[in-house]
């Protein structure tokens, strides 16, 4: 025999002997027919058999899926007269937000405090259902509470009361900062009109007087003479950089000569007078309107950028007082609240204090002494918070009324504002582009880099400028007769001229219009 048919012997025997007993078994439920079953398994057994029977024979049965864990939605067709579901009708439970007298009642100011606390004790008795040892804590927790809170004014010379309005007027008159950035817009004002002033006619007045004592060898040529001329005109620049001079000159001449020359006794002394106007027009280098007032532009824009840092001086100052405000009264508050809430510990304490012979043990006491202490010592840096904020609105304001030197308590007057506020994003960019002084500065200094490039372009051009010279002239033994031959305008003369000029290589203008453009792109970026 094989060797794997003598392994397959006893398995198989016993998988024979298993089968003859289960037929063995069913032979005799069958006979039996289910006795030994209780009614309901019995009717449950014939419905499925008299299923079983009635199915035709070629279906085949049914598969069992196992059922899903959680319960499968199923899509339901759209009817008009079905009602809304309620899962998409509900909304979230809105709870009831607090008054906001509620919530200042909670956490009232040292100056209001008291009668908050004695509220709030005949709150407690004021209930359907009083709890008398809740009321009898808080009657010993009241006078230490208020006890607390003298601690906040204890030593202090005077009390201020200053409302918002006041602390905000205060600042703007005496705060050194506000005042020190206030001169620089009159400063930036003059330079404006210095700029300006560039185009001012100009008047002059020369008056020389030339005396000579000359040895020579010629009878015919005078040894002695003197020459006295004085004038005046109006000189003036135009926004073209035009310059116009107009003159205006007389000269007396007198030399010692022969007495024997008849022509020269006579006209001696001489007189001359000149009427001269001069044009000077550059065509290149310093020629248009932008080139002339590009110092007036730059000192207008200077004058904006002050402007604008001034007013950005104040919103800071401004921002930086309410804050130092409304953390005086943060810290004023808080210690209200801590001055009570130590006062709570301290009941506690000496609650657990009496008990301490009969249901208190001694780990117990001290750890109440210890959260009492800690409290305590907590109220003591709350109250230095309290006037550390004094300090800084002190230095903020910067009246003489409220001096460092004076131990001074504020107590602030204004209520915290307790509102909800919508804000729109895109409004609130749009507006600080418009609005903020910081960008409209920027804005200004580009400006003047920008006319600072233009200005130095121009300078790289040569200088090419055209001259035009116009002259009365009249002359006669006195002033008088000279004059009068003057204004005859028969004796005229002018000259036209070009002036022309160059740097050899022009390195200088142009490293100077590559720094402008440089400058100009740092602006842009910073």
């Amino acid at each position: 025999m094989p060797r794997g048919a003598s392994r397959r012997g006893p398995s198989l025997a016993k998988e024979i002997s298993g089968l003859l007993m289960l037929a063995f078994l069913l032979g005799c439920q069958g006979q039996g027919e289910f006795r030994d079953l209780e009614p309901s398994i019995a009717t449950y057994r014939d419905r499925m058999l008299v299923e079983h029977t009635a199915q035709p024979p070629d279906v085949p049965p049914p598969t069992l899926e196992p059922e899903p864990s959680e319960p499968v939605a199923q899509p339901v067709p759209w009817q008009a007269d079905l009602p809304p579901r309620a899962a998409l009708v509900t909304r979230p439970e809105e709870l009831p937000q607090p008054r906001p007298i509620d919530v200042l009642i909670e956490i009232p100011d040292p100056e209001t405090a008291p009668q908050s606390f004695r509220d709030r004790l005949e709150a407690l008795k004021s209930v359907p259902k009083p709890d008398e040892r809740v009321i009898a804590n808080y009657e010993q927790v009241l006078p230490r509470a208020i006890e607390n809170l003298k601690q906040i004014g204890a030593g202090r010379t005077r009390k201020v009361y200053l409302s918002l309005a006041e602390a905000v007027q205060r600042a703007l008159e005496h705060n050194y900062s506000i005042r020190f950035e206030s001169y620089t817009p009159a400063i930036s004002r003059t330079q404006l009109i210095q700029a300006e002033a560039a185009f001012d006619a100009e008047f002059f007045l020369d008056v020389n007087v030339d005396k000579r004592d000359l040895q020579t060898t010629d009878p015919r040529r005078p040894a002695v003479s003197q020459v006295t001329t004085y004038g005046g005109g109006f000189r003036q620049l135009l926004p073209t950089g035009m310059v116009v001079t107009t003159t205006l000159n007389q000269q007396r001449a007198w030399e010692r000569v022969d007495p024997g020359d008849q022509l020269v006794k006579i006209m001696n002394p001489q007189y001359q007078s000149v009427f001269a106007v001069n044009f000077r027009q550059p065509l290149l280098r310093g020629f248009g309107l932008d080139v002339n007032r590009a110092q007036i532009n730059i000192a207008r824009a200077q004058l904006n950028i002050a402007y604008e840092q001034f007013v950005l001086q104040v919103r800071q100052t401004l921002l930086e007082t309410e804050t130092a405000y409304w953390r005086l009264v943060q810290a004023r508050r808080s210690a209200a609240i801590v001055a009570e809430t130590a006062a709570q510990y301290w009941a506690t304490y000496q609650a657990l204090w009496r008990r301490r012979e009969h249901d208190v043990t001694v780990v117990e006491l001290s750890s109440a002494e210890s959260r009492w202490r800690t409290r305590e010592v907590q109220y003591m840096e709350v109250i230095r918070d309290v006037k550390n904020a004094e300090d800084q609105l002190k230095v903020l304001l910067n009246d003489p009324d409220l001096l460092l030197s004076q131990d001074i308590e504020i107590v602030p007057t204004e209520e915290p504002f307790m509102a909800q506020m919508a804000h729109d994003q895109l409004e609130a960019v749009r507006t600080a582009l418009e609005e903020r002084s910081e960008i409209r500065a920027a804005r200004q200094q580009i400006e003047q880099a920008r006319i600072n490039t233009s200005v130095a372009k121009n300078g790289t051009l040569p200088r090419l400028d055209v001259t035009f010279d116009y002259e009365v002239q009249g002359l006669g033994n006195n002033a008088d007769t000279s004059f009068d031959h003057l204004t005859t305008n028969r004796y005229i003369s002018y000259v036209v001229g070009v002036q022309f000029a160059v740097p050899i290589g022009n390195r200088g203008p142009r490293a100077a219009w590559r720094q402008a453009e440089l400058q100009e792109a740092q602006s842009i970026v910073g």
